[in-house]
């Protein structure tokens, strides 16, 4: 197949993919509201739980999600913080006035995102709309036209490979002392999970199928393609008011008004923001100079990482709590959205069903089928539950125990499994999606389609390697 008919098949599959979704994906919260009932269907039919009992546990995990969420929560918008800071929004810009065609474009947000992704969860939510939206204006300066969902949905792509990345929660839990399965697995460092050979190499072909086939996607007939004016794309944020701080006709300024200079003094000080990133700097140098790096990072030390870098980068409180109030703002279908997942994977996690998903996959595994088998598994019970942390909570046990039930089988490269499933579906699940939506003005129906075509190669790549992994090549 030469590249001119492979591009007409990706774009022909692209378009009619986002066509499908258009017509029938409904919105993010109903889609998470159909799910609840489903599972709840699900829960009565295949397991011994009730009506009654499968509401009850729905209640319970609706809290019981509250201290997971909080991290997630903070690890989130620490993340947007600094992907929003004046250097990255910089560094942004310029990468995004390199590109000349459409497809330059598309393929310069894949690397982009792929990068963002691997480093941080958060930030690639954030960055890589942020990146895409400053492509789509840099093109619309040069008079190019440029299909602005597509480059949305490659930015957010970038979330693909996060499970493997800096950030894999899943990962960095076992590493962290006293974890839920301490006793168990005891202290699985990343060295043996996110640094292990196996895992960088497929990894590195999920980066690769991404930058390949995002750009081939790319409409080519002018009637497909759907471009947003510069106009729309380039919002100022107005500073906030100061609360006003010089005197009327030189008379001498009231106790209030001599207040709001203070806090206007200390808002915008360059040497408390800057003076506080080095602060939470100092500690997590202190941190790793008397610990080896690999036993100490966890799911809190990098979202400390986050907030001392968003202070260095933001320089002052004001410019800091100003992004930090639109992150809350983009993130608020999350807070409410998470609790009602969390109600899903209580059902999931107290009727057993989660549970009898994974046991399946491992009543058929063998040393050699096991990985593969973990890797569907994780993938169908992070549609239902879609924070890698939160499944690995509900299903780490049962994972361990299974593994641990097969000979031959590593624990490591089950973790690394179970990442690669979890990142899988979120190509095909609206959840983590709406930060990017809601900076880049579109909805989900807009960029479901072309991810989740995405999702089809990219599940192909994981496969493979969970299976390579079972024949001892990685």
């Amino acid at each position: 197949m030469n590249n001119s008919k492979s591009r007409g098949l990706f774009t022909i599959l692209g378009d009619k993919s986002s066509a499908l979704v258009r017509q029938f994906l409904p919105d993010a919260f109903i889609f998470a509201l159909m799910l609840t009932f489903l599972t709840m269907l699900l829960a009565v039919v295949f397991t011994d739980q009730g009506p009654v009992a499968v509401v009850s546990h729905w209640g319970e995990g609706f809290w019981f999600v509250l201290a997971f969420s909080m991290q997630s929560a903070l690890a989130l918008m620490t993340g947007w913080a600094f992907a929003d800071s004046p250097p990255i929004k910089r560094v942004l810009q310029r990468i995004g006035e390199i590109p000349r065609t459409q497809k330059q474009a598309v393929f310069a947000t894949a690397v982009v995102g792929q990068i963002f992704g691997l480093f941080h969860w958060g930030v690639v939510l954030v960055a890589g709309a942020i990146f895409a939206r400053e492509v789509a204006v840099a093109m619309e300066e040069k008079d190019v036209d440029v299909h602005y969902p597509l480059l949305v949905a490659t930015g957010y792509a970038g979330l693909l490979p996060w499970h493997q990345g800096l950030s894999a929660a899943s990962m960095l839990l076992v590493a962290t002392p006293d974890h839920f399965l301490a006793d168990q697995i005891g202290v699985v460092p990343v060295s043996e999970t996110i640094f292990y050979p196996g895992n960088l190499i497929i990894v590195a072909g999920v980066v690769l199928v991404t930058m390949i086939i995002m750009p081939l996607m790319a409409p080519e007939k002018k009637d497909n393609l759907i471009t947003v004016p510069a106009s729309k794309l380039r919002s100022a944020r107005q500073p906030a008011p100061d609360g006003g701080v010089e005197a009327v006709d030189g008379s001498p300024m009231s106790s209030r008004r001599q207040e709001a200079a203070y806090k206007t003094l200390l808002l915008d000080s360059r040497v408390l923001g800057v003076g506080l990133g080095l602060l939470i700097w100092a500690y997590l140098g202190y941190l790793f100079a008397t610990n080896a790096l690999m036993d100490v990072f966890n799911l809190n030390i990098f979202i400390a990482v986050m907030f001392g870098l968003g202070f260095l980068f933001h320089g002052t409180l004001r410019s800091y709590i100003n992004v930090f109030r639109d992150a809350i703002e983009g993130a608020s279908q999350i807070f409410i959205q998470f609790q009602f997942y969390g109600g899903i994977m209580g059902i999931m996690a107290w009727s057993g069903l989660a549970t009898m998903i994974a046991q399946t996959a491992a009543q058929y595994s063998t040393e050699t089928t096991w990985y593969l088998a973990a890797f569907l598994s994780a993938g169908t019970i992070n549609f239902f539950v879609p924070s890698g942390g939160g499944q690995w909570v509900v299903t780490g046990q049962v994972m361990i125990d299974a593994a641990q039930s097969i000979p031959g089988v590593d624990i490591n490269k089950t973790i690394i499994a179970f990442g690669m499933g979890d990142q899988w579906t979120n190509m095909i699940q609206p959840f983590w999606a709406l930060p990017a939506l809601g900076i880049a003005g579109l909805s989900i129906r807009d960029i479901m389609g072309y991810v989740g075509v995405l999702f089809l190669f990219s599940g192909a790549v994981m496969a493979t390697g969970a299976l390579l992994l079972g024949v001892g090549i990685l």
